[in-house]
């Protein structure tokens, strides 16, 4: 079959951490046998780390190029004449640019957050405009968690809530974890026996970081001083600055590694005593997940 995956988020070079789930569920495409083509933006415009909407507000005249490319996707779609289109976020790869494609083409939908908290924020009319679409056009609306599919839900009329739930399944996306014991190893004995927390993610408010520094300076657990304890956060941010003043106001030692390769990240979670995740706003944290795998221990900040 051949098939057109739409994607905001994907590597762009080896080890690149974004969209590496759709990456991988390519490649599971791709080893049963489909022709897969990926249309995806180039890097360094609206879409990226930490978030198209951080980006746009940090340079508004980013919201042209991401207009262009969505105009450019729906084109390159259309070209390619797929016989099933997998749409990784609703907003904007299954809408607008997914449903330009030919009546009889599959459109499956995927949605992992983002995009429902962008519907959930739109006004009344226009959220349930899109949806009643998508619902009409899609075969099957995917979402990582069940979460997400009852918040789109709650944002909808009735009639639409429960048309939206007889095309939707909740399956977690597609994670495939490297073998990092041997990175791990090193970097948990290069601070050993400092107690080592860790917290991954985008440094964006809703990510709640500064939450997790608190929770580290003041922990009483497992009978360690304030010194004895190191956190590393990775990830980067408009909250970085904040985030990095409010280490010193706790003279802790916090490092702040930025966007590091997918690899170098999951080395660090797999070497840590705890990682910390006090996010409310994801649908189903890839992070937590890769954590669970690597058989860290994970703290879940109220």
């Amino acid at each position: 079959m051949r098939i057109a995956v739409v994607t905001t988020s994907y590597p762009s070079f080896e080890g690149d951490p974004s969209g590496h789930f759709v990456e991988t569920e390519v490649a599971e495409l791709e080893r049963a046998g489909h022709e897969v083509s990926v249309v995806r933006p180039d890097p360094g415009g609206a879409f990226g780390w930490p978030g198209a909407p951080a980006r746009i507000r940090e340079r508004p005249t980013r919201a042209v190029s991401a207009a262009a490319w969505v105009a450019r996707a729906a084109l390159r779609l259309r070209e390619l004449a797929p016989e099933r289109v997998v749409a990784h976020w609703c907003v904007p790869s299954a809408f607008p640019i997914a449903l330009g494609v030919a009546a009889s083409t599959e459109l499956e939908i995927v949605s992992h957050g983002g995009d429902v908290r962008l519907l959930a924020a739109l006004p009344s009319a226009t959220r349930t405009t899109i949806v009643r679409t998508l619902v009409r056009r899609a075969t099957r609306w995917r979402f990582v968690s069940e979460e997400l599919l009852v918040t789109l839900e709650s944002k909808l009329p009735a009639d639409d809530a429960r048309a939206l739930r007889a095309c939707a399944a909740i399956v977690p996306g597609a994670l495939e974890v490297p073998d990092v014991r041997e990175d791990a190893l090193a970097k948990r004995t290069a601070l050993h026996p400092r107690r080592l927390y860790v917290c991954a993610g985008r440094l964006v408010a809703s990510k709640r970081v500064d939450k997790v520094i608190d929770y580290v300076a003041t922990s009483h657990d497992h009978g360690t001083r304030r010194d004895e304890r190191v956190l590393v956060v990775l990830g980067d941010g408009p909250e970085r600055a904040h985030l990095e003043r409010l280490a010193k106001a706790w003279q802790m030692d916090v490092r702040f590694l930025g966007t590091t390769t997918r690899r170098e990240a999951l080395g660090w979670i797999g070497a840590a005593d705890e990682l910390v995740h006090a996010s409310h706003v994801e649908g189903l944290s890839t992070v937590l997940r890769e954590a669970e795998h690597l058989g860290v221990p994970i703290t879940l900040l109220p």
